[in-house]
This record gives structure tokens, sequence and C-alpha cells, in this order.
């Protein structure tokens, strides 16, 4: 079954919460017979955090890594695996941005602004100043 467009939903997703709507948008639009296809575990019991949406995806690649079941079952647990691998994915990037870009204006993920020196750009590719004549 073709669900809502929840990749587009993600990559508009903002803020964790955002996510976590479309996490629950996504599992509502589970029905009780898909849900009775999937292996043990793989339905989340509770996805109400980053943590739960990261957890759950590393959940869901382990049964997906030892799953043995039919193309029914691979199917159901293999778009589980895929939501939730791009769910993780853009909690991990909504936090990303929020650490470089905290609350106050000031970057904490900026490197240190290299400065140069006059001398230093008037070097060569080759490490000598520009206009010194060879020495040989």
């Amino acid at each position: 079954m073709i669900r809502h467009s929840w990749r587009t939903h993600l990559k508009a997703a903002v803020r964790e919460e955002d996510v976590l709507l479309v996490v629950h948008r996504f599992l509502s639009e589970w029905q009780k017979a898909e849900i009775a296809q999937l292996p043990a575990q793989a339905w989340p019991a509770q996805a109400s955090g980053r943590a739960g949406v990261l957890s759950h995806a590393a959940l869901l690649a382990g049964l997906h890594a030892r799953f043995e079941g039919d193309a029914a079952q691979l199917q159901a647990l293999q778009e589980m695996l895929l939501f939730f691998t791009h769910a993780a994915v853009r909690m991990a990037r909504i936090g990303a941005v929020a650490a470089a870009d905290p609350p106050g204006g000031a970057r904490a993920a900026d490197p240190p602004r290299r400065v140069r020196t006059t001398a230093a750009r008037k070097r060569t590719s080759n490490g000598r100043r520009a206009g010194a004549g060879r020495r040989g």
C-alpha cells in the first residue's frame, strides 16, 4: 500500500515535534491486517521522542537483517524500515542544525576563522615569497 506522502512531510519538518507528528500519522495509516504481517517487535510500542525513533530504526534494521518470512511480511517490514530510517535521518539533521545554530546567534559548530597574514598571501604555491629570486 502506498501511504500518504510522508517523504514530503519529513523533508518539510523543521522541529523534532514535526517529525513525531509525521511518525504518528504514518502509523495511523496502517490497517490491522498489515500490522499482523510485521514480525514481532516491528510495530513500535512507543515512538515519543528522538531516542525512540532512532532506536526503533536500529531495531528494524536488525529485524530486517535476520528476516526469515514470506514476501508479504518482507514488504511490510521494508516499508516500516524505510520510513523509520528516513525519520531518524531527519531527526539527526534537525539535531545537527540546532547544535550548529543555538539560540542567541552564536554558532557552536563554526570552525575558527583562518586569518591570513600579508606575508602568507604573498607566498606562491611552492612556499616561497612571490618575487623572491631563485638561489642557486
